[in-house]
């Protein structure tokens, strides 16, 4: 075979640079992410990053999905809303319901944790107590919890004004993650009482509205891979 013209060089080296080039595209799109705010101790952000106990096992996940994900801090509230209009690509932490996979995909159970009932006085189970008020942060699932004839729910902005209304006679009971009892009652010097409502899987939802769909499945594999079996340790 005889030499190659000298013309035909360029353009031979620029066809066998293709492949490695388009090899090397990656995803730019910026994904933002709702971290559910007023939970520092266990999950928050900070500098760019997540940090709290729970951060470690979101981290995990988060690593093994290529992306530019952005974490901010916002309400429950919020973050649902935003979520379901597409201008958050996920949620976090968040537990699986009907109302939220119409508009999101549940990326299945991560880890899981205990949500009680906090109150001051000494009730009989709460499904003999007519007339009970619960309160906890709007669009959480307490609704789920309600026990007892006639129970209705007080809803609020944060988990410490929820357990305000308890200490100042508003509500009745809270339904809140166990995780925060101990700070959100630091100081309290008076009786209160705890019991367990549920154990629920915690994950992370991501938007049916937000990119072309690939999130969703990388998240579900991501998961997979870290998933742990609760927040006891």
């Amino acid at each position: 075979m005889g030499r190659i013209p000298h013309w035909l060089a360029p353009v031979l080296i620029y066809f066998l640079t293709i492949p490695s080039l388009s090899g090397a595209v990656t995803d730019k799109t910026v994904y933002p992410v709702g971290v559910f705010e007023g939970i520092p101790r266990e999950i928050g952000v900070e500098n760019g990053s997540l940090v709290g106990r729970f951060a470690d096992i979101y981290r995990c996940v988060f690593d093994r999905v290529e992306g530019n994900f952005q974490f901010i801090e916002m309400p429950l509230a919020r973050i649902l809303f935003q979520l379901e209009k597409g201008e958050l690509a996920i949620g976090l932490p968040l537990v699986q319901t009907a109302d939220r996979d119409q508009y999101a995909d549940f990326g299945g159970r991560l880890f899981q944790t205990e949500y009680v009932y906090l109150f001051l006085e000494q009730y009989p189970p709460l499904r003999q107590v007519s007339g009970l008020r619960y309160a906890f942060v709007r669009r959480f699932i307490g609704n789920q919890f309600l026990q007892g004839d006639k129970a209705s729910a007080v809803m609020v902005a944060e988990w410490k004004q929820a357990v305000d209304m308890v200490k100042l006679g508003r509500a009745d009971v809270v339904v809140l993650p166990a995780v925060l009892i101990d700070h959100l009652m630091a100081g309290y010097e008076k009786p209160f009482y705890v019991r367990t409502a549920a154990w629920v899987d915690l994950s992370l939802y991501v938007s049916h509205r937000f990119g072309a769909g690939r999130l969703a499945p990388e998240f579900r594999r991501a998961i997979r891979d870290c998933e742990s079996y609760d927040d006891r340790e």
